[in-house]
């Protein structure tokens, strides 16, 4: 796991996670971006596009969406978006791109988690294991992904 370091603030309700991908920042944004690739790591798309002031929604499981603004985005090294699900705070996600060496450094930060907060961290290292599996080529089953979630919040990574 390429684990670069994270953190978890339960009062101020938030996440962060900085991140190795091999990928050069131009391959990472598709994965994190492109119809095609985000339902091999987050969800299908169902409506909208990843452009500032835009919506999207996003399906992460039957008929359970995730609605999106879009606050900024700067292709190939930042997006920042609002993040609502159903029966959960609406918070903020920004994500930032920077090259490192021959791959990427990504930098999550989730905050306005509210109860959610602790579910978040796990569910992100989760997130990032198949996104990662992606730009390899190697999508991981998404029929395992909550195995694989329930795995790391019982244990937790190791760096």
């Amino acid at each position: 796991m390429p684990l670069i370091d994270s953190s978890l603030d339960t009062a101020a309700k938030r996440v962060s996670i900085s991140w190795h991908l091999d990928p050069s920042p131009d391959r990472v944004w598709w994965g994190l971006t492109d119809p095609e690739a985000l339902p091999q790591w987050m969800g299908r798309v169902i409506s909208g596009r990843f452009a500032r002031e835009e919506t999207v929604l996003i399906e992460h499981a039957e008929d359970y969406c995730c609605t999106s603004e879009i606050l900024e985005c700067e292709p190939e090294r930042l997006i920042a978006m609002t993040w609502h699900f159903p029966e959960e705070p609406v918070s903020r996600l920004r994500i930032e791109l920077t090259p490192n060496g021959t791959g990427t450094q990504l930098v999550l930060t989730h905050e306005a988690l509210g109860a959610e907060t602790g579910n978040y961290l796990p569910g992100w290292y989760t997130h990032l294991l198949y996104l990662e599996a992606q730009l390899a080529g190697e999508p991981r089953p998404m029929a395992e992904f909550w195995a694989t979630y329930e795995t790391l919040a019982g244990t937790g990574p190791e760096p």
